[in-house]
């Protein structure tokens, strides 16, 4: 029952549903609520964001939840018989207090009542039960109302038969008047007869088609991974064989460096010799070419020069018997292989057919909490076979990859064959982020992998309550944009109540701007809203298509912006910012950017086939454009003037409605069903807050905001609150 109960309140009131009906996309919501949430001729979801286009009669004509009305009405005869005060006669006008409850009729019985039900002759068989013996047993006992019946277009009576030859429900005059002569018979034997016969027949085909349902996915995968691990195979086959041509290709160089080597070696020496052969044959040349001047010369000339020449020729004598005339160095080399090496050449590798099933495999040690920059991160890895038996032996080919965020290896992952069928994996968690873990065994991923570990600053501490929520007394409707102007004043739009609460720097209501009116000054469907440096508040109107400017005591002083595509006109204007003497608005159903002065005169428009359906806006300390878009799941950045600079957030991000700048530290808050942190390059840091209604969670949040005090303001739609982080 408690299981039951959570799924019977409507997510937008959260109150017990009342006339629940379906949206096209599946979700449920109270007719009111829809009401509610309806512009123009469309319903967005506040579940998943599609849009539902309302059927010309109104939300009324939309379809009922019976599944929810059937639940609702089994939970309220529940209720009755665990509380008897509350349980009324159900037959006589009295109403009086009920004190039994037929379980055939699931009528409840007052005393006169229930004396006069066991009275009837076709009620003799009834079970009557008292409520004080019913609450005793309580959930012992299978209690359920009836199905309502349906009536009979023609006749405006149950159709309590069912014809068999026309193969329909038909009433009670039916079968005497159009179905007369077919074959019939009360609805309920009609039923049992074609629920067994149906039974019996449907027995052994289901069985049949479960069993081949499941044999066909166990073969198909196998075959699918027959061949992935083929290729994978084949491709640690060509890198290990790479590797052994490259370390072949590696020795060939080496030898040929030594052969080279030992060719300069070689060749240096005999270029010195040359070099004293050739000095030589100078020197006894010169000693010739003077002896022959001499000879010419006069006797006295030849005297003088004897005793010279002479001396020279001992010299060259002594250096002629020391020179080596025959070649200093051999000019043969050669290449000698092993001997025997191609009869002898092994083999390098060999195939196997693996027992490990990397499906059974399983990890343990891996933290589910945040851990700190630094921190050692050690875990086992487990192989165990198609038995779900752990592997007696190692030599598995498994690959552990750890990429962080910031598209980087952590650090080398150390890994341990400890040769019993586990495995030590260990690595060091540097940088903040996401760490996303892979971990495979010849190819396909064990189980509980990839994996994500999140890496936070070691003086971050994790963020999981608000230390404030503000929800105006219980009065705030859905709170959509918010924005900070000077000293700590600041603004949400209240979706639902088309107004605009301004707060002082002590989160303290100072003053209330507009109602539900178009004129001006008023509001219809308020989405986002920015101050300027003078504290005049701008704020977007989704419903009117325009901008409304005040000044902060809530005076309004002008509007600009009309329905249209042309410049200076706006279609679904959600998104704003003002930048200095600039207004961005972020247009979701023109697909662009709209720039407008102070004054509401239009400036450009930053448009770009990239975007999709820009909802948020931002700009940074360094003057860039972030724009937040629903539909591409990620940041553009454009400069000022529209020029596209790049994109981030793609695989972090999943429908981002805001965006906010803490201009301190350059941080980038997204929201998207949560707060993500982006550094002041795009780069993704961590995140907080989940799904939910309870406090630190997020339902449909819509705006975000930093304080001068670094606190994070989130505007959570969905649960009628802003809470302050």
């Amino acid at each position: 029952m408690e299981k039951v109960a959570s799924l019977l309140n409507c997510p937008v009131c959260y109150e017990v549903y009342k006339r629940p009906k379906y949206l096209p996309c599946h979700h449920s919501y109270c007719e009111g609520c829809m009401e509610k949430l309806q512009s123009c001729s469309n319903i967005i979801c506040p579940e998943c964001r599609e849009m539902s286009v309302v059927p010309a009669g109104g939300v009324k004509e939309l379809p009922n939840n019976f599944f929810i009305n059937r639940l609702l009405d089994e939970v309220d005869l529940k209720c009755k018989v665990e509380r008897e005060d509350e349980a009324k006669c159900d037959v006589c006008v009295d109403e009086g207090k009920a004190v039994s409850l037929c379980l055939d009729c699931i009528a409840f019985l007052c005393e006169h009542c229930h004396e006069s039900h066991k009275k009837m002759k076709r009620n003799q068989n009834h079970n009557i039960t008292e409520l004080v013996e019913l609450q005793s047993k309580k959930n012992k006992v299978d209690v359920r109302p009836k199905a309502k019946s349906m009536l009979c277009p023609n006749h405006d009576l149950e159709m309590n038969f069912f014809c068999e030859t026309c193969d329909q429900f038909v009433c009670h005059y039916c079968t005497t008047n159009e179905h007369n002569g077919h074959v019939h018979n009360s609805v309920k034997k009609m039923a049992n007869k074609h629920r067994k016969e149906m039974e019996k027949m449907i027995e052994p085909v289901e069985e049949m088609i479960n069993k081949l349902s499941m044999s066909r996915q166990k073969v198909v995968g196998v075959g699918e991974k027959i061949t992935s691990q083929t290729s994978e195979v084949d491709r640690r086959i060509d890198l290990y064989y790479d590797e052994l041509h490259q370390q072949l290709q590696q020795q060939r160089e080496e030898l040929k460096n030594k052969l080279r080597e030992l060719s300069t070696k070689k060749k240096k020496a005999i270029s010195l010799q040359l070099e004293q052969i050739d000095l030589m044959e100078v020197q006894l040349l010169s000693v010739k070419e003077l002896d022959d001047m001499v000879k010419n010369g006069s006797d006295q000339e030849e005297l003088f020069m004897k005793k010279q020449v002479g001396d020279d020729l001992k010299r060259l004598t002594v250096s002629y018997s020391k020179l080596e005339t025959e070649p200093v160095e051999l000019s043969t080399m050669g290449f000698a292989p092993t001997k025997n090496y191609k009869e002898s050449f092994p083999k390098f590798g060999q195939l196997h057919d693996d027992a490990t099933l990397p499906d059974n495999c399983k990890v343990s040690g891996i933290p589910a909490q945040p851990l700190a920059a630094g921190s050692k991160i050690d875990f086992i890895i487990v192989t165990k076979d198609r038995y779900n038996r752990q592997c007696s032996k190692g030599g598995s080919h498994i690959v552990v990859q750890a990429q962080s965020s910031r598209g980087e290896d952590v650090v080398p992952v150390d890994l341990k064959d400890n040769n019993d069928g586990s495995y030590s994996v260990s690595f060091v968690a540097k940088q903040v982020g996401e760490v996303k873990l892979s971990i495979t065994i010849e190819g396909d991923h064990i189980k509980g992998s990839p994996s994500t570990i999140m890496v936070q600053p070691r003086d971050c501490q994790s963020v999981n309550k608000p230390r404030k929520i503000v929800n105006n007394d219980g009065k705030m409707g859905s709170p959509w944009g918010i924005a900070f102007g000077k000293d700590g004043v600041w603004a949400v739009t209240d979706n639902s109540n088309h107004c605009v609460y301004i707060f002082d720097s002590q989160d303290r209501l100072i003053r209330k701007i507009g109602q539900s009116e178009t004129s001006s000054g008023q509001f219809k469907d308020s989405r986002g809203l920015s101050f300027d440096a003078n504290n005049h508040l701008y704020v977007a109107e989704y419903g009117n298509n325009m901008v409304q400017k005040f000044d902060v005591n809530g005076t309004y002083l002008l509007q600009f912006g009309q329905y249209g595509t042309g410049n200076g006109q706006l279609h679904g204007p959600i998104g704003i910012v003002v930048h200095n003497d600039k207004v961005f608005v972020a247009e979701g159903s023109n697909r662009r950017v709209s720039v407008f002065h102070l004054n509401g005169q239009f400036s450009h428009i930053i448009r770009s086939r990239r975007l999709k359906k820009p909802w948020g806006v931002a700009v940074t300390s360094s003057g860039q454009l972030l724009v937040a878009d629903y539909n591409n799941n990620c940041i553009f950045r454009f400069t000022l003037d529209g020029t596209y600079v790049d994109k981030f957030g793609k695989d972090h991000l999943n429908n981002p409605t805001a965006l906010t700048i803490d201009m301190s530290s350059g941080l980038i808050f997204v929201i998207n069903h949560r707060v993500s942190v982006f550094d002041k390059d795009g780069v993704f840091v961590h995140r907080f807050g989940s799904y939910g209604s309870a406090v630190g969670q997020f339902f449909s949040p819509y705006g975000i905001a930093v304080s001068p005090n670094n606190d994070v303001y989130v505007a959570d739609y969905g649960n009628r609150r802003v809470q302050i982080i």
